[in-house]
Formats: C-alpha cells, structure tokens, sequence
C-alpha cells in the first residue's frame, strides 16, 4: 500500500518509520526545508512517563478563566476573533471536573507508558544517537508546601507501579552539586523517565526512513486534498498532486484554511511555547539530569554543551512571534536554580505552536474519510507521545488492532 504522510515532524517521521517497516510504501511531505523545523525542532527534551497529568481539571479551570483576563501566569490568552478558540476553550471547560479528569488520566497514562516502551524498542532497534538521558528526572519545588502537593499527586503513578522518589534539599543537592540550595525545598525524582534531543531523533530516524525507501518532500505546502464520495483520492500541494491509498494527517497545529479539507478534524488549536538553548559556561556545574522548576512551570535538558531551558503556554492564535520578556523569564529561571552556569548573552530563543486538544490527549483513527488517518493533538507531551502513536497508526492504517485500548483516543465523528 502507498501511504502519505503529511508531516515531518515527531508524529509524522516516527509514523512513517513503522509504515515502511510494515512494508509500506511512504512518502512524507512537509512545507519546512527540513525534517523537525517546526514544534519538534527545539522542545524541552523530556520524556515524562510519570506526569501523564490531563491539562484539565478544577485548579485548571481557574487558571484558565483567571487568564482571559490577565496576563501575569503561567498561562496566558491573547484574546482572539477565531470562533475555533471559543468553542475549544468550552470544551476545555466541560473537560475540567473530576470524573471527566480521571477518564482522561487513563487513556493518556496508558498510551504514554505504551509509548516509552515503543521508544524504549526503537532505539534498541536502530542504535539512534541523539543525546539520550537515561538516568531519570527532577521535578523540583521551592516550598515545602508545593513539594508536599506534587508528592500527594503522584499518588496515582505510585499506585500504578512507577517509581517516583521524594528528595529533600540537601538529597537533590547530592545529585546535582551545581544547584542553589537557597532556591529548592526538593525534588521528586523518576528514575525512569529520560530526556534527549528530538530534532536530531527525527532526523536521525528520517535517515533510517530513508534507508528503508520512504521519500520526503520537504518545501512542500498541502493546500488540499481531492476527494470522491468518502475517500481521499490526491493531496495537492505546491509541488503537484500526491496520490497514495491512505494518508496520515501529522501536520501538528493545523492551520483553518485546512480544516474543510480534512473531514471530521480533532478539535486542534495552537498554544506557544518558548525555548531558550545556552551555552554552558562551567560544566562542572552544569545539570546533570533532565528537571521541571515545578513552582515556575519551566523545564531544562542538558544537551551536551548546551541547556535547553522551556516554559509557556500562551494563547495567541497562529503568532510564533517571541519579545524578550517570555526568553527572560526561561534564561532568569534557570539562572537562580543554576547560578553563572549558562552564558545568556549567546541564548539562542524560540517559540513553537503545540497542537493541543481539550483533553491534552490525541486522536487517532478517521473521520468524514475512510482513508484520511489522524495523529494529531499531542500538544505539550509530544516526545513523549510520539513513538506509541505512531505505532497505533500504523496499525490502524494496515487494519490491525492496536496493542492498547484505544477508549477516549479516537476521532469523534
């Protein structure tokens, strides 16, 4: 069967991995000169097994609503004319109380947990090289109080079986000399969950696509598809019509001119993160493991000699502008946790639009068309989504019963 592949980022290059390996013929197109130029190219880096926590739920929803009208937290929204921001936001409100978070806490804590093992496999499998992280993670708070609450969260990962460890000051000081005492209350550590740089995972794996026959089309826009009664029989696109027997929709934050195109689309809206890489001006007292500033919301990953440093959730349409207040508030951050660590006059900044869906889960299956598969919605959870979801599309496409249960994970129709 000859599979497009609409997408050249996380979900589209790990989706077009496990097609060829099924026997596939794939082809892979995307409007970036490049494999992972868009929300893959510079995230935070970490693989976050253990924090499969849904977006929303009723501390959320205050937050949420706190922001419609101020702009001074973690979350910000950008009023906006777009009918698709109101109506997302809804759903995202009917998403909040506690029955509908733990539906959703089951279906994303199980594709994430069947997702590390895919990934887990895959490296095995190909001997990738990309900076992996395999000696766990620091969740770190700074009040006694804030430690004691993500402790009391994480209840629900212990009961499961994931092993999650509370550290105080002086234990998360013993694993990470470079860190300010003054700053931390503790930390919880998960021993398994890892870090590593996905740009370089797609493009390394890209090649490996490449080796087993898959074609990319990069520079290449989709402005629409062809179709005759449910099936899609051409995507068109700026470099002429791509026919193939499926097609995989991975093309992340989807712009509106599309929609009409696509069927029955998951309820996806772009929300912008920011990232700032830096040099590393003392080693010695650089981080040794991949962690999450809990009380700020801002992660960092060491990556070789540089730190990435990531935090945001804005609300701001299709912009993927960035002023130098959002980059201060990463590069400050990680100056207080790390001090004189990083070199910040030579911090190189970014902004990307992570697809999000109310329930911050994915869906996969399809929806007006019978051969128009969705990998989409994986917002800010896309490393550590992106090696099981591709699996459970591959499997869809080729007719077969994923591996996990796909309840609260299918396209609506």
């Amino acid at each position: 069967m000859k599979v497009a592949v609409l997408g050249a980022g996380l979900a589209g290059v790990t989706t077009a991995w496990e097609l060829a390996r099924d026997g596939h013929q794939v082809v892979v197109v995307d409007r970036e000169p490049q494999v992972a130029a868009g929300a893959s190219f510079a995230n935070g880096g970490i693989v976050a097994a253990s924090r499969p926590y849904p977006w929303p739920n009723p501390k959320m929803a205050r937050t949420f609503l706190r922001a419609l009208g101020r702009n001074d937290q973690a979350i910000r929204i950008h009023w906006q004319k777009d009918l698709r921001f109101w109506l997302w936001g809804l759903q995202f409100l009917a998403a909040c109380g506690e029955r509908r978070y733990r539906e959703i806490f089951e279906a994303k804590q199980r594709l994430v947990a069947y997702s590390q093992q895919r990934l887990q496999g895959l490296v095995q499998e190909t001997g990738i090289e990309y900076g992996r992280l395999a000696n766990g993670v620091l969740y770190v708070y700074r009040s006694e109080k804030e430690l004691e609450e993500g402790w009391r969260r994480s209840a629900a990962m212990r009961e499961r079986g994931c092993a999650i460890e509370r550290l105080d000051a002086a234990q998360v000081a013993a694993r990470e000399p470079g860190i300010s005492l003054a700053t931390i209350a503790g930390a919880l550590y998960a021993p398994g969950d890892e870090a590593g740089d996905s740009a370089r995972f797609c493009r390394e794996l890209a090649e490996r696509c490449r080796a087993k026959g898959v074609h990319f089309y990069l520079e290449c826009e989709l402005s629409g598809t062809s179709v005759v009664d449910q099936t899609v029989t051409e995507a068109i696109t700026s470099k002429g019509r791509i026919r193939a027997d499926a097609y995989v929709f991975a093309l992340g934050a989807y712009e509106p001119k599309l929609i009409e195109h696509l069927g029955t689309p998951p309820p996806v809206y772009p929300v912008k993160g920011y990232s700032a890489t830096l040099p590393i001006a003392r080693p010695e007292a650089a981080p040794r493991h991949a962690g999450m500033d809990e009380s700020r919301l801002i992660a960092y990953c060491p990556m070789g000699d540089r730190l990435r440093v990531t935090g945001g959730a804005e609300f701001a349409g299709y912009a993927r502008s960035h002023a130098p207040q959002d980059i201060a508030r990463l590069v400050d951050t990680i100056e207080e946790l790390f001090p004189g660590v990083t070199d910040r006059a030579r911090a190189h900044a970014w902004a990307c639009l992570r697809p999000m869906t109310p329930e911050s889960t994915p869906r996969f299956g399809t929806g007006r068309y019978v051969n128009l598969y969705f990998n989409a919605g994986q917002g800010h959870m896309g490393w550590a989504m992106a090696a099981g979801s591709a699996r459970i599309v591959a499997d869809l496409v080729s007719g077969r019963r994923p591996e996990i249960d796909l309840e609260g994970l299918r396209v609506r129709r």
